[in-house]
């Protein structure tokens, strides 16, 4: 044909057929005489012609791609979800599309729109925002009335999104399974530090918390619960306030192990030692909480089940799996050398 960007029409028109026949060749449909597919399959190898991944889903109605929102790759918790995901996802023959949102409602906004123009066959999502106790109804409205066009699947997150599908942890036991174990190793004067109030996961971690405080006769203290940020700088700051108390806590469990590795900075460049003065908790045993020293207590996410079973979700979807349908894994506790 002497061109180097060859199109189903110059196929069609080379082989004397129609595009029609042409994209059936290409999907695998057994709609073609078999005469027919061997000359259009030759046309195809000779210019090796690879067909638009657009114009193939307009055929099959299927893109192959996955949307995946989440709002900060360089936190390990999500990015470790997002590997699970992908891998799966290319197992079967998937792609995913990433999208880091900055934790940001307005770019989470632009990403769904953008999503659902590429003609995604569903949307994961992960954040934070959407569990905002005020501000969200909007948002939820909108991520309804795309729900109805495509599946979309939360995980650890958006338990009001009532039109999607949950993949979570049982976070709420993991979180207890700590306080039960500062409690048995002789602990009353234990600290929760980091989260944002409002936030509903985390001030569902803080009711756990004063229940299991009353409970085992914790010496609960104002400053001893300290709201911030999820990372590093957050931890660190808190940490460094809480040795200037004359009650210095015996064991500061952080919000996520981020939080609690900015701990442990602290307590190191103070002559603190972990756990021998402190005990340092953290929660989802990202991949670095193993190899900082002390190594992490903390507890461990089913990374690869979660990442997994949303993407398992988009390529099943039938009529048997119904919105709002939540599958939920354990958390694992590990001791480690903080504690």
């Amino acid at each position: 044909m002497g061109k180097t960007n060859i199109t189903v029409y110059d196929i069609a028109s080379e082989a004397g057929v129609s595009v029609a026949t042409v994209s059936r060749v290409l999907t695998g449909s057994d709609k073609v005489a078999e005469e027919t597919r061997s000359r259009v399959q030759a046309i195809i190898d000779k210019n090796d012609f690879q067909p638009n991944a657009l114009a193939r889903s307009l055929y099959k109605k299927q893109s192959k791609m996955i949307g995946f929102i989440l709002p900060d790759i360089t936190n390990p918790f999500y990015s470790s979800i997002f590997i699970e995901a992908e891998k799966h996802a290319l197992e079967q023959g998937y792609t995913l599309v990433l999208c880091n949102s900055m934790d940001d409602l307005n770019n989470e906004r632009t990403y769904l729109q953008t999503l659902r123009e590429r003609q995604v066959d569903g949307i994961i999502y992960m954040g934070r925002k959407i569990d905002q106790v005020q501000g969200t109804s909007k948002f939820l409205k909108e991520l309804h009335k795309l729900s109805e066009k495509l599946p979309i699947v939360m995980i650890n997150c958006g338990n009001k999104a009532k039109s999607c599908f949950k993949v979570r942890s049982n976070e709420e036991d993991g979180f207890r399974e700590i306080i039960n174990y500062l409690a048995k190793k002789g602990h009353k004067d234990v600290a929760l530090i980091g989260g944002i109030t409002g936030v509903e996961p985390t001030d569902i971690k803080r009711k756990i918390f004063l229940e299991l405080a009353e409970k085992y006769n914790f010496n609960l203290r104002k400053e001893y619960i300290v709201s911030g940020e999820y990372s590093i700088e957050s931890g660190a700051k808190i940490m460094s306030k809480m040795l200037s108390y004359k009650n210095i806590p015996t064991a500061i469990m952080g919000i996520n192990d981020i939080v609690a590795i900015g701990a442990l900075k602290v307590c190191q460049m103070n002559n603190v030692k972990v756990p021998d003065d402190i005990a340092v908790t953290g929660f989802d045993d990202i991949p670095i909480a193993h190899y900082i020293f002390p190594s992490l207590t903390t507890s461990a996410h089913d990374y690869k089940n979660l990442g997994q079973r949303a993407v398992d979700i988009i390529i099943d979807i039938n009529s048997d799996l119904k919105p709002d349908s939540i599958y939920q894994y354990s958390m694992n506790f590990v001791e480690r050398e903080s504690c």
